[in-house]
């Protein structure tokens, strides 16, 4: 169970860290996905995160599980990137803008 919770966890930092970084390339949308490929690779092995040791599932090699590790990061990461865009998109249904911005600066409804 802790191992689900790691995975969830850094698959929130990924998509963090890949927000800031998307930020600057935001031209190119296509390096969405190899951007967080990257770097769940990167935490993965930068933490030496083997899901598949934690679980005692048998791997071939131990390399191939950190890298498999990474992949399944960058999955979470991206899960959590549709999971907050379908909240966000929840709110906005819920909340309506107009109505705020006219109750805080106090305006009349002209039409």
């Amino acid at each position: 169970m802790y191992a689900f919770g790691m995975l969830a966890l850094l698959g929130l930092a990924v998509l963090i860290v890949a927000k800031i970084g998307h930020r600057y390339l935001y031209l190119l949308p296509e390096l969405w996905a190899f951007s967080l490929v990257a770097l769940g690779m990167g935490a993965a092995w930068l933490a030496d995160f083997d899901l598949f040791g934690v679980w005692d599932l048998a791997v071939r090699n131990d390399t191939i599980g950190v890298t498999i590790t990474g992949f399944l990061i960058a999955g979470a990461a991206y899960f959590w990137y549709e999971a907050l865009r379908f909240l966000a998109g929840i709110t906005r249904r819920f909340t309506d803008e107009a109505k705020v911005l006219e109750k805080e600066q106090h305006l009349r409804r002209v039409a």
